[in-house]
């Protein structure tokens, strides 16, 4: 199984890569983005609640396009739309239509990964398709590195806003190049069926889920998308060596990221899930209330472990709801979580940093991902691994 016969999959993984950092760029820029402005932490940080609120109404809605436009369409669709967002966000200084633009910027996001997913699942064989996805999936933890390392670089020299500018002209290239060279699936998507929706929505494990899942986000993203702000304000950093500590703290992330498969092999999804989500929890309270002496640690060991989440909680989420629905599954899990642990998560943190309380937003961020522990428990017993 050589190397070559996976090419295909890098020209996707790098549209999933843009995808990604388009919508984080936002934490490592956010302090030239208060001070650009004039804004608080917490005018700030509802940028990140219209991202995720944008996401949350197109993910669920993707079946509807890529059933229109097929898988390839939509992909580059997407992109185009990604692309266009950015402009507008580098030529608009206005703070309520910065807004707007960051929700469009979520909406246009949402419709990539379903058709992402299925166009893997179709282009590669069975014995390809673990690595394939793990290629794929490597992207966002990719985009976690790069994007506070990109904004340390060109921040000293470039406006924030001329690096949504460049980053809106890379999208558009790469669309563009993905056009030329994607290769189309055979099937088009499905639009959502309600009625598998409405019966899915009745399950109190589909609940769980959401919630658990909205935990292992704030771990991860929701923690990001304040950090840099947070050691500015809070510990009296300069903005490069800040976004320099975050983006260098996520290296370790590319290996771990396996490592929670790894994990829930050996021990189960329920059991990995719930120790991920305690010492997560903890580390991230450690960031909250720890001494600035080692700060650089705690930042450093909490994506190590929060990654760890996600490959069993994908296994459990698989075992929600009928087997022919995990299409639906994705679409109505992801959205919710995203806009709890991705949006309203930073966008709280942010609030209560105005009132002189940004350890304490940090703190209780940890204790409710490390709640996440005792949930898991409330999981029924047929979605652990057989």
């Amino acid at each position: 199984m050589s190397l070559r016969s996976l090419l295909p999959i890098f020209p996707l993984a790098f549209v999933f890569f843009l995808n990604f950092v388009s919508r984080i760029i936002l934490a490592p820029l956010l302090p030239a983005i208060e001070h650009s402005l004039a804004i608080s932490h917490g005018q700030a940080g509802t940028f990140f609640l219209c991202i995720s609120t944008g996401y949350f109404i197109s993910l669920p809605c993707s079946g509807f396009v890529s059933s229109r436009l097929g898988h390839k369409k939509t992909i580059v669709t997407t992109m185009v739309a990604i692309s266009s967002a950015m402009a507008l966000i580098s030529v608009l200084p206005s703070y309520h239509l910065l807004q707007l633009s960051f929700f469009i910027l979520g909406l246009s996001a949402g419709p990539y990964l379903p058709s992402a997913i299925a166009t893997i699942t179709q282009r590669f064989p069975p014995q390809q398709l673990g690595k394939a996805l793990g290629i794929h999936e490597i992207a966002p933890n990719l985009a976690f590195l790069t994007a506070p390392l990109l904004a340390a670089w060109l921040l000293p020299s470039l406006e924030w806003h001329k690096i949504t500018l460049l980053l809106a002209l890379t999208t558009v290239i790469a669309a563009l190049f993905y056009a030329l060279t994607g290769r189309d699936c055979p099937s088009k998507g499905v639009a959502p069926n309600f009625t598998n929706c409405a019966a899915l929505l009745s399950q109190p494990a589909f609940w769980l889920m959401v919630i658990l899942f909205a935990m292992g986000i704030s771990a991860t993203l929701g923690v990001y998308s304040v950090l840099p702000m947070f050691l500015v304000s809070e510990h009296g950093m300069d903005k490069q060596a800040a976004n320099t500590l975050v983006g260098f703290s996520r290296t370790t992330t590319l290996l771990t990221a396996f490592l929670g498969g790894w994990l829930a092999d050996r021990f189960g999804f329920k059991k990995t899930m719930g120790v991920v989500l305690l010492i997560s929890g903890i580390l991230t309270i450690f960031i909250g209330v720890g001494s600035m002496k080692l700060l650089p640690v705690w930042v450093w060991l909490q994506p190590f472990v929060a990654v760890c989440f996600f490959a069993p909680a994908f296994a459990l989420l698989s075992r929600t709801g009928p087997g022919d629905s995990l299409g639906i599954v994705i679409s109505l899990t992801m959205p919710s979580a995203f806009v709890l642990g991705g949006g309203l998560v930073p966008a709280v943190i942010a609030r209560l940093a105005d009132s002189g309380f940004f350890s304490l937003g940090i703190t209780i961020t940890g204790l409710f991902i490390a709640s996440g522990s005792l949930l898991v428990a409330l999981l029924p017993a047929d979605n652990e691994r057989s």
